[in-house]
């Protein structure tokens, strides 16, 4: 062990150079080759347009940060790609931290390294949401728990609570990490003395300190993020519901895992060293807290599944592997030497080039409908140039589905507030009385169903003018059927 210590000096160094990559390869890979950002983060803009407590679909964090990751990168979407980035390098940072604690520093790099052939981190992590930001979250505050674990100080107890707080508030998920966490507090003998310290307890008002906004919002708004929660993992009432969806989840991220087994095999290739070191010791309470905080999540999901029959969806397996790296090197101990980590180097790097040129290749050569060829700066320039001439006034508003009407409003000039689906209570940041004063661009998707019709929304407003039926050719494939769409605008009252 000492000899690939020394021979390989200085890990961090790797690490810091293969986090470098990882960002600039796949903030610049989607800016350069999309024309349209991902449905999420599109989402996540209508939202940020406006600094509400809570949104439809959850808390407020993802949509604050889009906004701010707008309001530094402009509207080319170059922030929000980044933004991403940013979390899973926070998500890497953090395990590296953790990994150092428990195991020698080549080995935690490792563990590191491993997460990259995880679709998780790479392809899944393009789109800025509530998932990919969990990476960054979640990965904070397991390495502040263990901190305050094994060095108890104010700081720690306090940093582990906001990080929890703030994963609360980016999803309601985020309980499946919060409830191990408790566990390993109460079953670990060791831990049982901190429910007599102040510090906890500490974190724990810092933790309610942050979700108390958006608590005190729930009550206010019909607890519409709680009801679409529930209608999120909700399923016929039937046993088949009790086996399917846990065995479908953990298939799924079984999956998404074979490519790290795949790259993790490349450590046991090549001749045995000459001189076998001693594996290293792991602590008996660090392989407890990777059992609880490192698998705990993914066990639990599988439990609460199997007992109430809630539907599961795979990308919430998003944040639940960050500490998988860690366990195999911990749970197999692989032999490194030297050739063999030069070896794992070059796949790894290799492998990241491969799955880079075949998402553009992807992309650029799609044969059916993408949201990254979606010609959604073509329908705002066009609309918006529209608007302009015809009412010689900013457009303020935009009323339809969620995609159609979020491309309009980020790629308009004017960047109007969003009235997504003609509904107050997902949009409640829109004044319908003041919608009608200042006008209004009204779209339909004919293929969508937003269960609104047509004619209940020009009974709605009596003063729309007539609907219209408009084209707008795909990018790149000009051969695909156009992207039809209907428009009407609601003219702004003259002063």
């Amino acid at each position: 062990m000492k000899t690939v210590q020394n021979q390989i000096r200085k890990p961090e160094y790797w690490l810091y150079l293969f986090i470098t990559i990882h960002v600039v390869i796949w903030t610049l890979a989607p800016f350069l080759i999309r024309y349209t950002l991902p449905m999420d983060s599109i989402e996540g803009a209508i939202w940020g347009h406006q600094l509400e407590l809570g949104y439809d679909k959850n808390p407020f964090l993802n949509g604050w940060l889009t906004a701010l990751a707008v309001k530094l990168g402009g509207h080319s979407g170059w922030g929000i790609y980044f933004f991403s980035q940013l979390s899973v390098a926070i998500c890497f940072w953090a395990v590296w931290k953790l990994g150092k604690k428990m195991m020698p520093p080549v080995y935690a790099l490792i563990g590191v390294l491993l997460l990259e052939a995880l679709q998780y981190y790479n392809l899944h992590a393009i789109d800025f949401n509530d998932n990919t930001l969990e990476l960054s979250l979640w990965a904070l505050t397991t390495l502040f728990f263990y901190n305050s674990l094994r060095q108890s100080s104010l700081k720690n107890w306090l940093l582990t609570g906001l990080f929890a707080g703030l994963s609360m508030m980016t999803k309601y998920y985020s309980i499946v990490l919060l409830l191990p966490m408790l566990a390993f507090l109460i079953f670990n003998p060791s831990n049982r003395k901190y429910f007599s310290k102040s510090e906890l307890y500490l974190g724990l008002l810092a933790f309610l300190i942050i979700i108390l906004p958006h608590s005190i919002w729930l009550f206010f708004h019909d607890f519409i993020t709680v009801k679409y929660a529930f209608a999120r993992v909700s399923s016929p009432p039937t046993w088949q519901s009790h086996f399917h969806f846990p065995v479908l989840f953990a298939w799924q991220q079984m999956e998404v895992l074979l490519p790290c087994l795949f790259l993790f095999a490349v450590l046991f290739l090549g001749e045995k060293p000459i001189t076998e070191h001693p594996r290293f010791q792991i602590k008996s309470f660090d392989k407890q807290f990777l059992f609880y905080v490192g698998c705990g999540p993914f066990i639990l999901t599988l439990l609460l599944s199997a007992f109430v029959g809630m539907r599961l969806r795979a990308g919430w397996g998003e944040p639940l592997m960050s500490l998988w790296g860690l366990i195999l090197i911990v749970w197999l101990q692989p032999r490194i030497t030297v050739d063999r980590f030069y070896r794992f180097i070059a796949v790894l790097f290799t492998f990241l080039a491969i799955l880079v040129t075949s998402y553009c290749i992807a992309l650029i050569k799609a044969p059916e409908p993408s949201s990254a060829n979606f010609p959604g700066k073509n329908i705002a320039i066009t609309l918006t140039d529209e608007w302009h001439n015809n009412y010689h006034a900013p457009l303020k508003y935009v009323a339809g589905p969620r995609w159609l009407a979020g491309n309009i409003a980020f790629y308009s000039s004017d960047h109007p507030a969003v009235y997504i689906n003609w509904d107050t209570n997902i949009s409640p940041w829109i004044d319908e009385e003041k919608l009608k004063k200042e006008g209004a661009i009204f779209v339909w998707d004919p293929t969508e169903d937003i269960q609104r019709k047509p004619e209940e929304i020009i009974s709605r407003f009596t003063k729309l003018g007539k609907v219209k039926i408009m084209h707008f050719t795909w990018m790149r494939n000009i051969d695909m059927t156009p992207v039809e769409i209907n428009v009407a605008f609601l003219a702004p009252e003259t002063r």
